[in-house]
């Protein structure tokens, strides 16, 4: 198995001086989703690389039950997506899963804590981390390739298989039954269609948000982030396009060109401080400034 840059990219990435939105930030999240997406392996091998890396050993505890359960998730989305062969979507492979579970990664390993009150919503507790690890394995689990016809419709079948998981794999029903409540809104956020009620919680004049909602921000950035870098993510729109082409050829068009991706960029925020002190704003602004040219 190929020795993982996941160490020495999540070092590097903690910064505190972002001096330029095209400069190291950028250059290193290019590098690092180039590797998510060239890595040689199935699902469950780099989740297993991930979970090595020091960010994820530092939120080990006692008795901590989310290793195996995230990698028999892994496991799971491997046995379905390999049936799939070769009609596995073209977006929303087993690729994304690797995509989203590394921005989530590199969002959480931001050391926002020196800055912020103890009691501060968006401290995140180890546990958060690896309910938010968990979510973003299952975010997307079961997808067909296929848009939504009504609200949440995708995300709903994945939280179900994510549910049929833990009924058969969990062997402590109380947390079974507590992850089933709990992933439910953060996986549901990740409908595109909820992105502006979900920012006006955060943004709008009556903005008051709860921990779920930071919880599912945390979510729904690891979900864009990858697709906000202006090489990484003209790659993933032409592979989004590629997905819609059968049954939405007009979309798919739109979503692989510059313009669609323009639309795309100035419709998302990232508001968290994990997101701000990463300079995602910095570099959603930037990609928007190169297609303009």
């Amino acid at each position: 198995m190929p020795q993982s840059p996941l160490n020495e990219a999540l070092a590097k990435l903690k910064i505190t001086d972002l001096s330029s939105s095209s400069g190291k930030p950028l250059l290193i999240l290019e590098s690092l989703f180039n590797w998510s997406r060239n890595y040689i392996g199935n699902f469950e091998d780099f989740l297993g690389e991930l979970l090595k890396t020091s960010f994820w050993q530092l939120q080990d505890y006692l008795n901590n039950p989310y290793p195996a359960l995230c990698l028999g998730l892994a496991s799971s989305i491997d046995i379905h997506n390999r049936a799939l062969a070769p009609s596995e979507p073209a977006y929303h492979s087993r690729k994304h899963f690797q995509d989203v579970c590394t921005a989530m990664t590199v969002l959480l390993a931001q050391e926002i804590s020196a800055a912020r009150p103890t009691n501060d919503l968006w401290q995140m507790s180890r546990e958060d981390a690896w309910l938010l690890l968990f979510c973003a394995i299952a975010h997307d689990f079961g997808h067909t390739g296929l848009t939504n016809t009504r609200p949440c419709e995708l995300e709903k079948i994945s939280i179900e298989k994510a549910r049929l998981f833990l009924r058969q794999h969990s062997a402590n029903p109380a947390l079974q039954n507590d992850l089933q409540s709990t992933i439910e809104p953060i996986i549901l956020a990740t409908d595109p269609a909820d992105l502006n009620t979900l920012l006006a919680k955060f943004t709008g004049p009556n903005a008051n948000p709860t921990k779920t909602d930071c919880l599912s921000m945390l979510m729904v950035e690891a979900d864009l982030l990858a697709s906000t870098l202006p090489d990484y993510g003209k790659i993933l729109g032409t592979l989004l396009g590629q997905e819609w082409t059968n049954h939405n050829p007009k979309a798919a068009v739109s979503v692989a060109s510059d313009q669609g991706r323009l639309k795309f960029l100035q419709n998302i925020r990232f508001v968290s401080p994990y997101a701000i002190m990463l300079g995602m704003e910095d570099i959603r602004k930037h990609s928007i400034e190169l297609l303009k040219g």
